[in-house]
């Protein structure tokens, strides 16, 4: 009796933090475009892979956007109920948590044999929250339904969304039918598509919160009004009653159908490490392999922020005085463990931009680029640009040669307005991606997909 305790408790408290967001309506996470994404596992001495079940995987650092693994990554698969991540997103960005939601008879019947769910009857009524909670948590294919004919009017339209909004987080190959993930050819996508769209959930602190919930328990307004069953989360590694429970695990959301197999897409977070990992094409041993992969991310590699390596950069010449470069985006690098950071070189790129931007700094390693920053400069005084333009192609080699000096220079006049609105903030990193310090909540049927 006591293993049901802990995920009831941990229901009925995100019930709660979820009734502060009830009054207004649900808001995308920071920024909505796609992530820039770079691969260099084909680096000399990268750290040797596990080997899993899976037919198609992909792993990313999100800080970083470096790819840790990756295996049949663009082959068309089916994702099954891994669907609902993006229904749940596109649920939070475009409805109120306190919406009622009424179940059409479509939204029963409209199912593939096999995939309906029995408590589940035409004429119910859930909020919006209710249905979020019954989607991630029991994977309701009704509830999926029921939401895209709330939001889009119906299932080819929502699909239509769907679609875009998954083009928009740089998912490439593939095509969205349905809400739920229940069978349909032209139903697909890849794991690394996935792991684009997974990235994009992630960043809502709203989505982290419902796809974390270790079980639901909810009553129905119009026929399950003496309540529905308690449904424990099908993502055992989110459950401290599993034997695949894993404390890195933030969230994620399981799936199979007959044709699908199991999938899984999972959000893990360790010190300053945050990782997508997506599985297609499993076995049963889905929880295992995803335990491999993640153990292998997490004690393999490290992130460093990039004004800790410039800082190791600059030493050697000294940084101007009164000068410091601020990174905007790009501002964490990842290294496996044991390489030499004194390693990274940098070579600044001028061109003044939006908000302050003067320029891009690369990132590489060898001849690998590990990221690249778009800088501003936030200096005590104006003064202090020239002096940096002046010196930026002493830097150890890192920087372009005269040219691009003197073109930094050039670019100095044109960004000293904006400079002068830098000079009278405080100067602050900016970080693109999920690591600590930000606010980051964060043995079915052949024909079910959950």
């Amino acid at each position: 009796m006591k293993r049901h305790i802990l995920p009831r408790i941990a229901a009925f408290t995100l019930a709660v933090i979820l009734a502060v967001f009830c009054a207004v309506p649900a808001q995308a996470g920071t920024g909505s475009g796609a992530m820039t994404v770079y691969d260099y596992t084909g680096m000399k001495g990268w750290p040797a892979a596990p080997e899993i079940t899976a037919k198609s995987a992909y792993m990313i650092e999100l800080n970083t956007g470096a790819v840790l693994y990756s295996n049949a990554c663009s082959t068309a698969s089916f994702p099954a109920s891994t669907t609902k991540i993006m229904t749940a997103l596109l649920t939070l960005e475009n409805c109120n948590l306190n919406d009622i939601v009424t179940f059409s008879h479509n939204s029963i019947y409209d199912i593939e044999s096999g995939g309906n769910h029995w408590e589940f009857q035409e004429g119910e009524q859930l909020s919006v929250n209710e249905c979020l909670q019954f989607l991630m948590v029991e994977s309701v294919n009704e509830v999926a339904y029921a939401l895209a004919e709330h939001i889009a009017g119906s299932v080819s339209a929502f699909a239509d969304m769907m679609n875009k909004r998954a083009a928009e987080l740089g998912a490439e190959n593939t095509h969205f039918a349905n809400p739920h993930g229940l069978n349909d050819k032209t139903h697909y996508t890849t794991a690394k598509d996935m792991a684009m769209i997974l990235w994009g959930c992630v960043r809502n602190e709203k989505f982290q919160m419902y796809a974390s919930l270790p079980s639901v328990s909810l009553k129905g307004r119009k026929i399950m009004t003496k309540g529905f069953s308690t449904y424990t989360n099908h993502d055992l590694m989110l459950l401290p009653s599993s034997d695949y429970y894993d404390p890195d695990v933030v969230c994620g959301k399981t799936g199979y159908t007959s044709i699908a197999g199991n999938t899984l897409v999972t959000y893990a977070r360790r010190g300053n490490m945050d990782v997508v990992c997506v599985l297609m094409k499993g076995g049963s041993d889905r929880f295992s392999d995803c335990k491999k992969l993640l153990d292998y991310a997490f004690d393999n590699f490290e992130v460093r922020r990039t004004d800790e390596v410039s800082e190791a950069l600059y030493g050697r010449n000294g940084l101007p005085s009164g000068m410091k470069e601020t990174a905007v985006t790009g501002d964490w690098l990842l290294l496996p463990s044991g390489k030499k950071w004194s390693k990274v070189k940098s070579t600044f790129t001028p061109g003044a931009g939006e908000d302050g931007i003067i320029g891009t700094r690369t990132w590489t390693f060898g001849k690998q680029t590990l990221g690249v920053s778009q800088i501003k400069l936030t200096p005590e005084d104006n003064s202090a640009l020239a002096v940096h333009a002046a010196s930026s192609s002493s830097e150890n080699g890192t920087d372009a040669a005269g040219s691009q000096t003197n073109a930094m220079a050039s670019q100095t006049a044109a960004a000293a307005s904006q400079a002068n609105t830098a000079a009278s903030q405080a100067a602050t990193g900016e970080s693109g991606g999920m690591a600590a310090g930000q606010s980051a909540a964060a043995s079915q049927s052949a024909a079910v997909s959950q």
